[in-house]
């Protein structure tokens, strides 16, 4: 009997031959509809089409245009979606048995949220509005660029540099012609929902909010002309609303904790009478989020949905975080109680729920990217997709769980990805401790957990083995995990990192004199910080950083979020911002130091990455390098352009690699090193 070849490593170039499913829909005849995103090397684009999957039946490609996505089917199984056939984005709709697909918009910008009327006439959706100078606060010279600005916030980090237009609430009939705008006015709208009369339409928005607040309210608007009706009070955060099949009440995702956006507190299911009254929390007991807070690089950040309401109206279903997985949770009306509907050890990212029970979402694990599955009435599960085969000959594993104490006791969470390839042998055939790279998540207030990270499994293939954790300040640990480090950044914090590294050490095979230290964002500020302030780590990757926090709050697009994160206000000059900030203690930096950064980062701004680097080669440290990005913002890694994130994976492999003595690999350090394949690579573009 021959030998099973031993599978290959997983390389940066394979992100070309991912294939994603996403955005769930399901019709009345239990077809399921999904987006499927691909990467196209040649146009450095990313694409998108609407397959169909049935029971018993293999995916097809539904519709056949290259960036065609957000599938909506109404109740006689009509589908919309949103397409662009080389005219410009439009709404679309196409019969259930196919056919040609059919334009029912002109082409208009910034087009979301599609949502059906009830009776399938009409359908709700937002799309940019034509500039008004009379309430915009920011106007466009388009000649030059030059704008005009006159409030915050004046850039965006998903949308650039802000022009002055609004997105609003439009309606279209099914057959097209003109849509109908609803809303208008210096605000944006959010997640339409259409009453079950099809009378009015929910949505969320800032309206009459300061300028730099993180406040956000539900809305009612009808077809009547009269302006939208305020449901909340202005109490914090509110999105997603959804109405009740009886229509007397909207539940919504929220906290009333205030003016916060940062991810401290919990997300909760609301409800609040349709025709106006004093809201309640669902899953105020639960003390989880009900968003998905966990966080790869296969998807953007921050899964919210907006709550289904069960048949009977007594219960809503919604995500559930809970200590690195996601389910999909059910909470009673009354609030009483809630029950995991489709748990396990695994990231659901989003899900819809037919009228029978039937449960179909999108899940990814640590060695699953992403596919879509059913879930029965009666619970019994499968998987209707199996979008990437090829990765059967890739050297991908599943981590190991562990669940060390902090110095104080606190429970922490950590994931041990060990190396796919032994560095060397040691005595009796024994293996030598292998180098190790500690990990640590953005946020601060997102998780790790069981989803996919292809950054991690190609580390690991690669003979690096990889630990990553949620110390506190982590979410889906309940309110008082995620509040600890608030006034504290860099205290319980750190000491949580350098716990979670003596775990990896007593339950890895890891070599201590090998350990790198690499993270993004609020990850970058941790590595930035603890390169500053230890000795026990041999090298590091310090990706799109805060490192200055005075800079940070007066240069991004909501870095003022930063003042009540760590109780420093602005008011004193900026002083105990800087006093806190890593690149207070960036000259003791003496480790190979690998930073990175986009161009276009407006979250954490490129001069994050500028001052750290240009203070490091000015004290002579030749071990430090600049990887430079443009095109992409804050979630390169994650949405950004393939080749972008094919070359960043690439330098971050070679930096470790290199600086950690990873057996075999190459040495090469001359201009462009870090962008060129990896040994393994076949595609060498």
């Amino acid at each position: 009997m021959s030998a099973t070849p031993a599978a290959s490593p997983l390389v940066p170039s394979d992100l070309y031959r991912l294939a994603l499913p996403g955005d769930p829909e399901l019709a009345c005849d239990g077809s399921v509809y999904f987006a499927l995103a691909t990467f196209d090397e040649a146009s450095d684009e990313g694409r998108s089409a609407i397959w169909i999957v049935r029971p018993n039946r293999a995916p097809r490609r539904f519709t056949s245009g290259a960036n065609d996505r957000s599938p909506r089917v109404a109740r006689d199984g009509t589908l919309a979606f949103v397409g662009d056939r080389g005219d410009g984005k439009r709404l679309y709709v196409v019969a259930a048995d196919g056919g040609e697909a059919t334009p029912v918009t002109p082409a208009m910008e910034g087009l979301a949220a599609l949502a059906w009327s009830p009776g399938g006439e009409r359908l709700a959706f937002v799309a940019t509005a034509p500039f008004d100078a009379a309430t915009a606060c920011i106007a466009l010279d388009e000649r030059t660029g030059a704008r005009h600005i006159r409030a915050l916030p004046f850039k965006d980090d998903d949308a650039g540099l802000l022009d002055g237009r609004r997105k609003h609430l439009y309606v279209v009939a099914r057959a097209g012609g003109e849509p109908q705008r609803l809303t208008s006015g210096d605000f944006d709208v959010q997640a339409p929902a259409w009453s079950p009369d099809g009378t009015q339409i929910a949505f969320a928005a800032q309206i009459d909010i300061a300028e730099s607040a993180f406040l956000a309210d539900i809305y009612v608007v009808g077809f009547d002309g009269a302006p939208p009706r305020k449901l909340t009070q202005s109490r914090g955060p509110a999105n997603n609303p959804a109405f009740s099949h009886d229509g007397a009440e909207i539940a919504y995702v929220a906290h009333e904790r205030g003016d916060d956006v940062g991810g401290r507190y919990n997300l909760e299911a609301f409800v609040v009478p349709a025709a106006g009254g004093a809201s309640r929390s669902l899953s105020a007991a639960a003390d989880r989020p009900v968003i998905d807070y966990l966080i790869g690089d296969m998807r953007g950040v921050g899964g919210q949905q907006a709550p289904v309401w069960s048949a009977d109206d007594r219960e809503v279903f919604v995500p559930l975080s809970t200590e690195g997985a996601c389910a999909v949770a059910a909470f009673a009306r009354d609030g009483t109680s809630h029950r995991i509907v489709a748990g396990g050890e695994r990231d659901i990212s989003s899900f819809v729920r037919g009228d029978d029970g039937t449960l179909v979402f999108a899940f990814s694990t640590p060695v699953v990217p992403a596919e879509i599955a059913l879930a029965e009435p009666d619970g019994t599960e499968r998987i209707l997709t199996a979008c990437n085969p090829w990765l059967a000959e890739r050297a991908l594993r599943p981590p190991v769980r562990v669940r060390p104490p902090a110095r104080d006791g606190t429970v922490l969470d950590l994931w041990l990805l060990e190396p796919s390839v032994d560095d060397a042998s040691g005595p009796a055939g024994a293996a030598s401790p292998a180098p190790y790279v500690l990990e640590v998540h953005g946020g601060p207030h997102t998780a790790y957990g069981y989803t996919f990270v292809f950054e991690f499994q190609m580390l690991a293939s690669h003979g690096i083995g990889v630990a990553y954790g949620n110390p506190r300040g982590s979410q889906s640990y309940g309110h008082a995990y995620a509040d600890a480090i608030v006034g504290d950044w860099g205290g319980i914090d750190a000491s949580d990192v350098l716990d979670l590294l003596d775990a990896a050490l007593a339950n890895a095979n890891a070599d201590p004199a090998r350990v790198g230290l690499a993270g993004g964002s609020y990850g970058g500020f941790m590595t930035t910080l603890l390169l500053g302030r230890s000795d026990r780590f041999a090298a590091g990757v310090s990706m799109r950083a805060v490192n200055d926090f005075v800079s940070e709050v007066g240069a991004t697009d909501l870095g003022w979020f930063l003042e009540s994160e760590t109780d420093a206000p602005w008011t004193d000059g900026g002083a105990r911002l800087f006093a806190l900030s890593p690149m207070r203690r960036a000259h003791a930096i003496s480790v190979p130091l690998l930073v990175e950064h986009s161009e276009r980062d407006y979250r954490c701004a490129i001069d994050q990455g500028e001052q750290l680097f240009t203070l490091l080669r000015r004290l002579g440290r030749r071990d430090v390098e600049f990887v430079r990005f443009t095109g992409d913002g804050h979630n390169l890694s994650r949405t950004g352009k393939p080749r972008n994130r094919v070359l960043r994976l690439r330098a971050i492999a070679h930096w470790l690699l290199r600086h950690l003595h990873v057996a075999g690999s190459a040495s090469a350090h001359g201009a462009g090193s870090l962008f060129a394949p990896l040994p393994a690579e076949s595609w060498t573009g």
